[in-house]
């Protein structure tokens, strides 16, 4: 009996507290978005590639022409007395050149983050491959939710 009354009194907590998701409407996009051109790195490359066809609206009559340009630095921090680099800085940056008929406008994205060596060659390449991935597609949803508020 306890059990449920508080879950009544959550629900209804919830529901008056002006409680509203974040990613609401990121699936109301309402363009088509075509990629003019892309340069840069890859690997980033294609995971843009990938998340902006996925939230393309195909049989949209609005259509974005986007430049896409995108780079990826792995930057040593510090090294360790024998001259071995210790720690690591990698960075991920895509900049959008956005046409929607005659207006054109720039968004640019930087996604940073330090970490320590790891003896694995093989396992660290993985990780680096994994920051690179959830960097980017980080990257498009905020472009998206920039273009869902701005256009």
């Amino acid at each position: 009996m306890k059990k449920k009354f508080l879950l009544i009194l959550f629900i209804l907590g919830l529901t008056h507290c002006g409680f509203n998701p974040i990613y609401k409407d990121t699936n109301k996009s309402n363009f088509k978005i075509n990629i003019v051109s892309i340069e840069g790195d890859r690997f980033v490359n294609n995971v843009v590639k990938n998340e902006l066809d996925r939230i393309s609206k195909k049989n949209s009559l609005r259509e974005l022409k986007i430049q896409v340009n995108t780079s990826f630095n792995k930057i040593v921090i510090s090294r360790d007395t024998k001259g071995s680099p210790s720690n690591y800085q990698v960075k991920v940056t895509v900049n959008f050149v956005v046409q929607d008929g005659e207006d054109s406008k720039e968004i640019s994205f930087t996604e940073k983050q330090n970490f320590e060596n790891i003896s694995d060659i093989f396992e660290q390449k993985n990780y680096e491959e994994t920051i690179k991935e959830n960097f980017t597609i980080s990257i498009v949803r905020k472009f998206n939710l920039k273009l869902l508020n701005n256009l």
